[in-house]
């Protein structure tokens, strides 16, 4: 009995990452790894630089809008361009946009030639590069595994994006005391390159763009598909739905950590810490279970407790309970989103893939803009325990009525559709 217990252990640390079998995945999933570092490194360092320069926590605000809001404006359209050209050739030109422009950044800071508009205008045209990027990338990696691995392979895009996010600021940290904003930036250019290599090894299946009519034409079309389907239109209001009530969270943390829990810088890493465990620990459990059998009640389950964790946190006045509701909410976060994202890829054929993708990552990307000015302007006025309070009611109530509305539309729109692969 003891010597079968390291092959069960054996099984299942193969079972997490079996979509690493397929070799283009692998490599795929490790330079966007290398790439989500060095991002995660640049954004702590840019918001130290723009303290630095203004001294204006409004201004700090001002300059994560900036970056975020092409994701609003743009990723439609990146998502129409992704159906009508090759994928891979697309984000290799965005990867070295980004590179470039990080260089630029590392450049000025380096030769003491920055200042707040440079800063935003860099700012504006990266989130431009990332814009179009994103809906190419959403639509290339689920042609790298067979349908069976999909969600493990979502799962592990998710656990590696949250652990970048607590490496790249520890990174970012150490090496802004050692090399500088400026050092920062330039380890953000090379980690690139890990992406640009991996774009240059992998051949995934021939893929063969959308041909005729314009780029608006082909945004009318993917408007038409999710349009005609029900199904997607409520799964993308899910993720619409947490990214303006429920993930502004992020934005009022620091208020949590100084304000109403008293514990300061060091507690706000251990707070977003916890939040990235419980992500990280969720993304792993996905990757081992692979595909749930009840995929709406998975969704709007986890969404729920997501809902209820964030409302406790916004009445918790002990350090020690916020961390663990903090754990909690993470991994509901993750438990939804990631099935939800999988479930858009199944039930989307692969011409439309990148414009329905683009819809998604404006349901959860771009729409956190206007959830962190709405979460900010109601804690100006009621208090950062209402915003996030109220928030959270808002997500209990509209996730519990499509506890019992999704299954019915789920069962219908799987009768009319089978799923795509």
């Amino acid at each position: 009995m003891p010597a079968e217990e390291p092959v069960d252990k054996a099984r299942g640390f193969a079972r997490v990452f079996r979509s690493f079998r397929h070799r283009d995945f692998a490599v795929f999933w490790s330079g966007n790894f290398l790439s989500n570092v060095g991002t995660w490194m640049q954004t702590v360092a840019l918001g130290w630089l723009v303290l630095e320069i203004t001294d204006s926590a409004w201004l700090l605000g001002v300059q994560g809008f900036v970056t975020a809001a092409p994701t609003l404006l743009f990723t439609l359209v990146g998502g129409a361009i992704a159906d009508r050209v090759d994928r891979r050739r697309l984000m290799l030109v965005m990867q070295f946009g980004m590179l470039a422009l990080a260089l630029l950044l590392g450049t000025l800071a380096l030769f003491e030639k920055i200042d707040l508009r440079s800063i935003l205008v860099i700012a504006f045209f990266s989130g431009l590069a990332m814009a179009i990027n994103i809906p190419a990338y959403q639509a290339l990696y689920p042609e790298l595994v067979e349908e069976e691995d999909l969600l493990n392979a979502v799962a592990l895009n998710t656990a590696q994006f949250n652990i970048a996010r607590a490496v790249g600021p520890t990174v970012a940290g150490l090496s802004l005391g050692a090399l500088g904003s400026a050092g920062c930036f330039y380890l953000n250019a090379v980690s690139f390159l890990g992406l640009i290599v991996a774009l240059l090894i992998i051949r995934p299946p021939q893929f063969i763009p959308h041909k005729g009519g314009s780029v608006w034409q082909a945004m009318r079309e993917g408007f038409a598909f999710v349009g005609e389907r029900r199904l997607i239109l409520l799964l993308l209001s899910v993720s619409g739905f947490l990214s303006l009530f429920g993930l502004p969270f992020v934005i009022l943390m620091p208020v949590f950590a100084r304000d109403l829990l008293g514990v300061g810088a060091s507690g706000l890493g251990y707070l977003m810490g916890g939040a990235g465990v419980g992500a990280s620990l969720c993304a792993i459990v996905l990757a081992y279970i692979g595909e749930p059998r009840n995929k709406s009640r998975t969704i709007t389950g986890s969404a729920m407790i997501f809902s209820l964790a964030l409302v406790l946190f916004s009445m918790s006045g002990s350090f020690r309970l916020s961390f663990v509701l903090l754990v909690v909410l993470g991994a509901a976060m993750v438990g939804t989103l990631a099935v939800t994202n999988t479930s858009i890829q199944l039930l989307t054929p692969p011409r439309m893939r990148g414009r329905v993708m683009s819809m998604y990552n404006l349901s959860i990307l771009g729409l956190a803009p206007l959830g962190s000015l709405q979460a900010g302007a109601v804690a100006e006025t009621l208090g950062a325990r209402v915003a996030l309070g109220y928030g959270g009611v808002l997500c209990l109530v509209y996730f519990a009525v499509l506890f019992f509305l999704l299954p019915s539309v789920w069962k219908k729109e799987e009768a009319r559709t089978p799923r795509v692969s």
